[in-house]
């Protein structure tokens, strides 16, 4: 694949991200995204069709991110409760690090974008799901109590994701000691 056609639509996707962040999906418009890009608007559409295949775009840019982040160097022969620490303790650090990637994800999760996608519907949490597969090796291992999928995810992921927001609104002090122990409490928690 070409390169300069990648860093293009990174660059655009980049600029979005940050746009949103400051100004939320209504108020970035197509052309504060070209201006900060420093591309013209028609090169955004010719890469983005529509501003929702931009929104959609980034969502899956931003997942694959955090993904390849999280269970990078995650060695499946570790015990199951050291690679969730592992795991968890990425999760935390790589929202702190990119919070306009985060601002972007509590939005997109927010909004009639992800209730349109069908991401959320049971069916759609599947096995090429890297936190489906991580979450249902431990239920299948039983280090992990057997409940719905759902709930599992949204008590882990859901509370490390309001965790982050506190860290960042400084409602919280950021700390090696509180990221440890709210990811003590979740395994507590959700462990068999």
């Amino acid at each position: 694949m070409n390169v300069q056609l990648i860093d293009k639509k990174e660059i655009i996707i980049l600029a979005t991200l940050t746009l949103i962040h400051q100004n939320g999906f209504h108020g970035t418009a197509m052309s504060m995204i070209a201006k900060q890009a420093d591309v013209s608007i028609g090169t955004i559409y010719h890469y983005f069709p529509s501003k929702d295949v931009l929104i959609k775009e980034i969502h899956h840019y931003s997942r694959y991110k955090l993904f390849n982040y999280i269970f990078h160097d995650n060695e499946p022969k570790e015990q199951y409760r050291e690679r969730f620490i592992f795991i968890f303790n990425r999760f935390i650090t790589f929202f702190l690090e990119n919070t306009a990637l985060f601002s972007f994800m509590e939005q997109y999760y927010s909004s009639p974008y992800y209730e349109s996608s069908g991401l959320g519907s049971q069916v759609n949490l599947k096995e090429d799901d890297k936190i489906y597969d991580f979450l249902m090796e431990g239920i299948r291992s039983e280090q992990l109590k057997s409940i719905n999928i759902h709930t599992l995810n949204a008590l882990c992921f859901g509370t490390l994701a309001s965790f982050v927001k506190h860290i960042l609104y400084r409602k919280l002090e950021y700390s090696e000691a509180s990221i440890k122990e709210v990811i003590d409490i979740v395994w507590t928690g959700i462990k068999k």
